[in-house]
């Protein structure tokens, strides 16, 4: 897969090609306005994905249509993600037809059928041990450490993580205004654990500007080179803390967004707050985070149902 350059995330402008194909559906295929809508937001969040990852559409690989799939399953509804597969590969199907590509590499994806396999999530013990777990002495160790407790603390995607400047931190509010997909506007929260941490690592990322002659850099999570840690190096960091703790589960920045609503969702979170904290335009998408494990189901029952609360073993409790 390509890789973004260590500033922001490069800008991937595909809208020759679709205006193109918008043209075509209206035109030739002569398919409903909800239809093209539907096409025109899919391709939106394809080209979205795309600029993430400084991907050129013309570069665009077997292996990348892969992984796009595998990214799809873990951000959408199993419904969404049938549809978006579809529509991108009708869009490449085209393109190849209009001569601007070779091949169509999303014919060789099939849609999923069936139930999807969710993202793995952490236990409290794990997020423990996570949290624990320190790369190395030095400042990777501590941005790594930092990178962690803010992905799990507010329930960011790895993409909006990195393309947070330190001036859109609102200490006073501990929150910060974000622009998620679609271009929508929410704020991610801070603990105030995470609060204090933020304190220590911004010294040691100021120190570490200094040592490389990047005073003038904004970004939150910068690279020991004193830039935008690319999203290339965020996956070889987790990748790396999983082989340290030696997990055999999936672990990708996505697990701790997962493992944020799953333990929101286990003490008891109403699942349209949960909708609110990660972005999800749709209800149905933040429904795939209900398999609340059945001692999270247990400990809600007890907290919130009024008879569970003063009844234990048919006996009033005192």
């Amino acid at each position: 897969m390509g890789t973004a350059t260590e500033s922001s995330a490069t800008v991937i402008d595909i809208t020759e090609y679709t205006d193109a194909f918008m043209g075509y559906l209206d035109g030739e295929r002569k398919l409903s306005v909800n239809t093209q809508l539907a096409y025109s937001s899919d391709l939106e969040d394809f080209q979205d994905y795309l600029a993430d990852r400084g991907i050129g559409i013309e570069d665009f690989s077997l292996h990348d249509a892969r992984d796009y799939v595998r990214y799809l399953k873990s951000e959408w509804s199993e419904k969404s993600v049938k549809r978006k597969i579809s529509a991108v590969r009708t869009f490449f199907s085209f393109l190849v037809r209009r001569s601007y590509l070779d091949d169509n590499v999303f014919a060789l994806i099939s849609i999923p059928q069936g139930s999807f396999h969710l993202p793995s999530v952490l236990s409290q013990r794990e997020v423990s041990q996570l949290l624990d777990y320190r790369s190395d002495d030095g400042f990777d160790g501590i941005r790594d450490h930092f990178l962690f407790l803010f992905l799990y603390n507010t329930g960011a995607r790895i993409s909006e993580a990195l393309s947070v400047d330190v001036p859109m931190i609102e200490k006073g509010q501990r929150r910060i205004r974000i622009r998620g997909k679609g271009g929508k506007i929410r704020f991610l929260f801070l603990s105030p654990v995470t609060m204090d941490e933020l304190e220590d690592y911004l010294s040691a990322r100021r120190r570490q500007l200094e040592i490389c002659g990047c005073t003038q850099e904004n970004a939150l999570f910068i690279s020991s080179r004193g830039r935008r840690l690319p999203f290339s190096s965020a996956h070889v960091i987790f990748s790396n803390a999983k082989e340290a703790l030696g997990w055999q589960k999936e672990f990708t920045p996505h697990t701790l967004r997962h493992t944020f609503a799953t333990h929101l969702l286990d003490n008891g979170a109403d699942i349209r707050v949960v909708q609110s904290l990660l972005g999800h335009e749709s209800i149905s998408t933040t429904q795939i985070y209900t398999h609340v494990s059945r001692s999270g189901l247990h400990k809600v029952y007890d907290e919130c149902h009024p008879h569970a609360k003063g009844v234990e073993n048919g006996k009033t409790r005192s």
